[in-house]
């Protein structure tokens, strides 16, 4: 049952209101001209409705609900009329019509005031492209560095402002010595003079009673007592974990045996050595064998280390991950023979060299970059690379000749075949040694 409207008055200061049904309103009445012009307070006039003019979001009613846009006559008074509306309680509504509107301006443009503005949304349009172009083209600038870069890495790239300067590739290789000194508090001031013992092979052992050699270049060149215990054809390497001087005496003469010679006074296996070569014995092995069985090793001062590419070249191993001290391999024999060394002498100070660039020859007499063939795994620079390693472990001083003496750029230069230096190369290595003698002087 339909609830008929009443008027409620009360004796009060609240004005009237008018309580309108909106079951019992239609459409028709709000719109008439009369509900108009007995409550708005503007004068009684149609809202007409331009199905070709714009319309303006009516931004005082939520979701932005569209508004009639003016026409020439009425629209000076849309606020009055709004405000009328308000105040009466009514709404307007345009007329019915049959066509669609075509856009809707934003914020409450009119259609003149878009026009007006439509020169500067089209400069932010284009201001908005130009900027995305511009982070496209720095995208694209940095990926093609980036593609440079790596295309060219480790090669000389001419320089955009002296394309014919001179170069030299050396400048490009970086070099990995480590001077290491003796702590202060194991330092022994022995006769004044620095004693230097040299273990190693064919750097050392080539040519040594001649003036050219490298020993004899270094004694030019500083004031020290050398002892060159160096035995040509020897490795650093071990072949066998344990000596059989039947199936191969010179193997008494890698590092490790050596050093139990120094530090233990490990004589049978020279013995039996020895014994096993007869009258082949090498000289420079009979002279490291009685130099280093009686030397006083607590008034030497400083013990380098020097074995060339042999080891790498003849594919002995690198190393062995299941026991970092493996005498059989190259890392592991100098791994071992420097814990016995550093315990048993704490003050000397221990020189250890990588090897001289060296070129692995294939089976038609082809030299091969050590860089480029693989012994057993591993490039000639990783086997120097493991010296580091275990040199800086040790605490013990490490002079890079792989890229510091003679290097692939140079090695045309300093080599006189694959594998041996030239008068120039020792001298080259002769500087370096020197350098490395006094670099705490």
């Amino acid at each position: 049952m339909r609830q008929e409207p009443t008027k409620t008055r009360r004796q009060s200061d609240i004005p009237d209101i008018e309580v309108i049904d909106l079951d019992q309103v239609t459409a028709d009445s709000l719109l008439s001209e009369d509900s108009i012009s007995e409550k708005d307070p503007v004068e009684n006039e149609k809202i007409i409705y331009d199905a070709e003019a714009s319309y303006v979001e009516n931004d005082e009613l939520y979701g932005s609900a569209p508004f009639p846009a003016k026409d020439d006559r009425h629209y000076d008074n849309l606020s009055s009329r709004q405000d009328g509306r308000k105040r009466s309680g009514k709404v307007s509504y345009p007329e019915k019509h049959g066509k669609s509107h075509d856009r809707f301006p934003s914020n409450g443009e009119t259609a003149e005031e878009e026009e007006e503005n439509a020169p500067e949304r089209s400069g932010s349009f284009f201001s908005r492209i130009i900027l995305h172009l511009l982070f496209v083209l720095i995208l694209l600038f940095c990926v093609g560095l980036i593609f440079f870069r790596f295309s060219n890495w480790g090669t000389r790239v001419p320089s955009f402002f002296d394309p014919d300067a001179d170069f030299d590739e050396n400048e490009l290789i970086e070099v990995l010595d480590n001077m290491v000194n003796v702590p202060s508090d194991q330092r022994r001031d022995t006769d004044g003079v620095r004693t230097v013992v040299i273990l190693g092979n064919s750097p050392f052992s080539d040519l040594r009673d001649s003036e050219d050699s490298v020993v004899s270049l270094a004694a030019g060149m500083t004031d020290a007592v050398f002892y060159n215990c160096s035995v040509s054809g020897s490795h650093l390497a071990a072949a066998r974990e344990t000596f059989l001087a039947e199936e191969d005496p010179m193997d008494a003469f890698n590092l490790y045996w050596l050093s139990t010679l120094i530090t233990l006074h490990n004589t049978e296996i020279y013995d039996s050595a020895f014994s096993a070569m007869g009258d082949t014995v090498p000289a420079d092995a009979r002279y490291a064998y009685e130099t280093l069985s009686t030397l006083d090793f607590q008034n030497v001062d400083v013990l380098a280390i020097m074995y060339d590419a042999s080891d790498y070249l003849e594919e002995r191993p690198l190393y062995n991950p299941m026991n970092t001290t493996d005498i059989q391999t190259f890392a592991g024999n100098m791994d071992a023979s420097l814990e016995l060394i550093r315990n048993a002498f704490p003050h000397l100070r221990i020189i250890v060299m990588s090897p001289t660039y060296a070129y692995y020859v294939d089976e038609n007499g082809e030299y091969i970059s050590s860089d480029i063939h693989k012994s057993t795994g591993f490039s000639l620079s990783t086997y120097a690379g493991n010296l580091e390693q275990i040199a800086y472990f040790h605490s013990v001083s490490y002079l890079d000749n792989i890229y510091g003496t003679v290097n692939e750029a140079n090695a045309e230069d300093y080599l006189e075949d694959h594998l041996h230096l030239n008068a120039a190369g020792r001298k080259r290595l002769a500087e370096r040694f020197v350098y490395a003698l006094e670099y705490f002087d």
